[in-house]
This record gives structure tokens, C-alpha cells and sequence, in this order.
């Protein structure tokens, strides 16, 4: 985990992200910033390394199905009369609401 690698991230490059995200770093938070982000994308280049052509994917950790019930009509509907009743805003018989864009 040295500085053996060459750098993934330039100091270039770190100026253009910081820049895209609007922040203003000290040169001192540049290298210390510059040099975990190489580090953390040295660890993405040794879990590339590890060999998975044998391993099935996982898409959950858990062996977790579908845990939602069915949906179901329950009880009587109510009248339209009974829906509008409780509305703030009708309009020709339905229920006015702000327009959504």
C-alpha cells in the first residue's frame, strides 16, 4: 500500500472535482485528500485481483424472497358522493389538486 503505484488521481484531477463540487481546499487538504483517495482506489485494484470466476452472483446477502402481501380490496367502496365529501377542492365530481409539472 505504498506510493509504489502510480497515482490514480492526479493533482489535476483533484482540482477539477473540487471545483465541480464547489470546495475550497488548502494545499495542505489536497495532499492529504489526494492521497487517500489513491489509496482507497488501490484497495478497488486489489479486490480486482481476486479470482470469482467460480463464485455465483449475489444479489442479496440474505436469501430474501418477495415479503409484500397481495393486494386486496377490503370492504365496501365508497360512493362518490362520500369521497367528495371530505375533499377541499372538487370540481364536476373529482377532486381538484394542484397541477404537477
Amino acid at each position: 500500500m505504498g506510493d509504489s503505484r502510480e497515482a490514480i488521481i492526479t493533482p489535476e484531477t483533484l482540482e477539477y472535482l473540487s471545483e465541480l463540487a464547489r470546495l475550497r481546499l488548502t494545499e495542505s487538504e489536497k495532499k492529504i485528500i489526494l492521497r487517500d483517495l489513491n489509496r482507497i482506489l488501490e484497495y478497488f485494484s486489489i479486490i480486482d485481483e481476486v479470482e470469482v470466476a467460480d463464485v455465483e452472483p449475489a444479489f442479496h446477502v440474505l436469501n430474501v424472497s418477495n415479503v409484500m402481501r397481495e393486494d386486496e380490496v377490503g370492504g365496501d367502496s365508497l360512493t362518490q358522493g362520500e369521497t367528495l365529501a371530505n375533499a377541499g377542492h372538487k370540481e364536476e365530481g373529482y377532486i381538484k389538486a394542484p397541477r404537477m409539472v
